[in-house]
């Protein structure tokens, strides 16, 4: 997905939009509200964090987004939430999942949705369907997070069935998933440890297992192999559950520790990839 930034200025109201989705406009909002609140007790900054106001982003109409998705589509933009990004110039410290980040509509100029309809080559990921197989309409899905790279994760909003399609950069599509269920699994995954974030580096994907043994960190620099084995995944869950993870997760403290490990490693082993 194109990197776009601006700032959507334009007024007005939308039109009024039936509700022919599985959910309404307003309910994918809840169910991304909800997600993005669980976010900021952990790695996202809760000031970055937009709330639409009671009748959606009054900028995006239909009109000022160019013909870029169905007037539906459109009215589900107007009342999804939004993160900022500290530097609307560089990518967002905090990803969403492997190598992925959240779109913010809300800051779109016109030039960006009009650009935008040029950065997507559907013929790439072939035909997409909803989790029945009926062929969707591409007018009604909606990039939420973009990935980039390989493996990158990019997430897309089927509006009329309410499912949650994940695609990996140069991989395969996973199964639509209802969107409720898909963000209430990623909560999990994050719960966990599955998915490890750290701000200004790439969210890492952990499948090792679980250990019951307390590791040192002697233990986890006496290792030769590159960064990323079972230790070091098991490493840094140990330090984010020593600092509260995750329901009071102290993430400066964290942050501190896992960096100042991170800077007597990189020398001799590397060490976790940094965000671009």
């Amino acid at each position: 997905m194109c990197a776009l930034h601006g700032n959507a200025t334009a007024s007005g109201s939308g039109t009024s939009i039936p509700s022919t989705g599985v959910y309404t406009p307003k309910e994918l909002g809840a169910i991304l509200l909800d997600f993005y609140r669980f976010l900021t007790t952990l790695h996202y900054n809760t000031a970055d964090l937009k709330i639409p106001p009671p009748g959606g982003w009054p900028g995006l109409t239909p009109e000022f987004c160019a013909g870029y998705k169905s007037d539906y589509a459109v009215e589900v933009l107007r009342h999804l939430p939004y993160f900022e990004r500290p530097d609307l110039c560089a990518h967002n410290p905090s990803q969403v999942h492997y190598k992925s980040e959240l779109v913010d509509y809300s800051s779109w100029s016109r030039r960006d949705f009009e650009t935008e309809t040029t950065c997507y080559i559907w013929e790439d990921w072939g035909e997409f369907e909803s989790s029945k197989g009926v062929l969707v309409d591409m007018k009604d899905v909606i990039s939420i997070a973009s990935g980039h790279e390989s493996g990158g994760r990019e997430l897309f909003l089927d509006v009329k069935h309410g499912e949650i399609t994940e695609y990996m950069v140069r991989g395969d599509p996973l199964d639509p998933v209802d969107a409720r269920s898909y963000f209430r699994d990623l909560k999990e995954a994050y719960r966990s440890l599955e998915l490890i974030p750290c701000r200004g580096m790439v969210t890492m994907e952990a499948d090792a297992g679980e250990t019951a043994d307390n590791i040192t960190e002697e233990q986890v620099g006496a290792q030769t192999e590159e960064w990323g084995t079972d230790m070091d995944v098991q490493y840094i869950r140990q330090i984010y559950r020593q600092h509260g993870w995750p329901d009071a997760f102290r993430r400066d403290d964290a942050e501190d520790a896992v960096f100042k490990l991170l800077d007597k490693l990189n020398d001799k082993r590397g060490g976790w990839w940094e965000g671009v």
